[in-house]
């Protein structure tokens, strides 16, 4: 009979999935930690091995890496609570198959059992991607299905020679998921970033592929070009579908004999290293106008991957907008600053357009112009109009503006709200002081206007002033 191997520390996981495991016809072993997982690898042949990540001892990535996962004929599925890109990036270069975050669908699981089943009988082995390096990064941030995706593709793609193409929005993190591909793989040399547009035209051949002395006006030294500056490692062209058609036949030698030559130079030279090109344009549609070369983007388009849109990803917006934030402080040197729930709304709400990079600007200029510790979410709204030209919230009338103050304020009690007591009844119990406070602040004493908007007689008013103490100060009047 087919085993299985399940290895988590929460029994109740344990139980669950070998009750789906048995069921699928499939013998279970259990695993509660990593140590008892590597005894039962090292024992017994397994057809699949559910492994947690956060396990006692020896982690379940650890698990993988120690029995050498990618000449195990076990398939390997790590699960996880923690929806870092990282972690998805590390599981897939151990050697699993599947990452699978927690809470699972039992649905996914019998699939992937049915699969194994089916791989069984024609003999068929499951594709492994080749072994990479150790690997962490801290630059991206996130836990979407979206951006776990593609550090999944990431895993598979890192270490292979093969030119990866990247699709997306401007402001989507390209350079970055380049940057991570490039350190996921084992080159020795640079990574070296290039964006054409931002060189001169007459310049972009010689920065690309260094000139010569006296190989043109201003060449009064030899110099090494970016190519040869990214010789054993990766060569990064942004903007790919901006480069002039000129370039693109040069780049295409490039791609095509792994060779070039410097400007006023002869003697061609060989490339070693990779590439990798990223674009927010359609290049086939280019391509169809004559605007980019059909071969050269056959070349370019043998991995593409395409770069999720923040608005494919809303979810990783508050991590993102909390991250910025603690970066930008620790940067600046500005005091630790927080969001609250409501502002985050607000910036999940948010249209961004500009992606990734607009969100980072953003809450860097938040950084600098808020003042207190908690950026509330009539600030972020402020600083939002002003960003897309929208009119400023401060506009609003006084009664709006008050009641949103409110709404934020009851919206973190929530929980204390029953349909026995309504809010009639959190009021009288847990903020009537604070409420009334906000509210006469807000309407600068004026106990007729504050009165309105509580929805309550004006000497019910006064009388709870009177209770709570919240009659204003008398004010010094100068002498004779």
């Amino acid at each position: 009979m087919k085993r299985v191997l399940i290895a988590d520390d929460d029994e109740s996981i344990r139980w669950v999935l070998k009750k789906t495991v048995t069921g699928m016809g499939f013998a279970a072993d259990l695993a509660e930690d990593g140590e008892k997982a590597l005894s039962l690898l090292g024992k017994n042949r397994y057809s699949a091995a559910f492994v947690d990540v956060r396990m006692p001892g020896v982690e379940g990535i650890e698990v993988l890496e120690r029995i050498q996962a990618r000449k195990s004929p076990t398939r390997f599925f790590i699960m996880t609570a923690v929806h870092r890109p990282d972690v998805a990036a590390r599981s897939t270069r151990a050697g699993a198959a599947e990452f699978i975050t927690k809470p699972f669908d039992l649905s996914r699981i019998e699939e992937l059992l049915r699969d194994i089943a089916r791989e069984a009988a024609s003999g068929e082995r499951p594709y492994r991607p080749e072994d990479l390096e150790d690997w962490a990064s801290d630059r991206i941030v996130g836990h979407s299905r979206a951006i776990l995706d593609v550090f999944k593709n990431i895993g598979k793609m890192a270490d292979s020679t093969a030119t990866i193409l990247l699709l997306g929005e401007r402001g989507v993190g390209k350079e970055l998921i380049a940057r991570c591909i490039h350190d996921l793989g084992e080159r020795s040399g640079p990574f070296v970033a290039v964006n054409t547009t931002a060189i001169p035209r007459d310049l972009q051949e010689a920065e690309l592929f260094g000139h010569e002395k006296g190989a043109f006006t201003g060449a009064e030294i030899r110099r090494e070009g970016k190519l040869s500056a990214a010789q054993d490692g990766t060569l990064f062209l942004d903007e790919i579908g901006d480069t002039p058609l000129d370039l693109q036949a040069k780049l295409l030698r490039v791609l095509q004999e792994r060779e070039y030559t410097p400007v006023g130079s002869n003697q061609p030279r060989t490339f070693r290293g990779r590439i990798l090109a990223a674009t927010n344009r359609d290049l086939r549609e280019l391509a169809a106008g004559g605007k980019f070369r059909t071969d050269l983007f056959d070349r370019l388009n043998v991995f593409p991957l395409r770069i999720p849109s923040l608005a494919e990803r809303k979810e990783d917006i508050p991590l993102l907008a909390d991250y910025f934030l603690r970066k930008y402080c620790a940067i600046l040197s500005r005091p630790p600053r927080s969001f609250s729930k409501e502002s985050l709304e607000a910036l999940s709400a948010h249209p961004w357009k500009g992606n990734v990079r607009e969100l980072e600007n953003f809450v860097q200029r938040l950084s600098v112009l808020s003042s207190g510790k908690l950026l509330r979410r009539d600030e972020v709204a402020r600083e939002l109009s002003k960003a897309d030209g929208s009119p400023d919230p401060s506009s609003a009338p006084m009664e709006q503006l008050i009641e949103d103050r409110i709404r934020e304020f009851v919206g973190r009690l929530g929980p204390a709200i029953d349909a026995e007591t309504g809010l009639h009844g959190l009021f009288l119990r847990q903020i009537e002081r604070p409420l009334l406070k906000v509210v006469l602040e807000a309407t600068g004493g004026n106990q007729l206007r504050a009165a309105g908007i509580l929805g309550i007689n004006r000497n019910t008013l006064r009388k709870k002033i009177a209770e709570l103490s919240l009659a204003p100060k008398a004010r010094r009047t100068k002498g004779r």
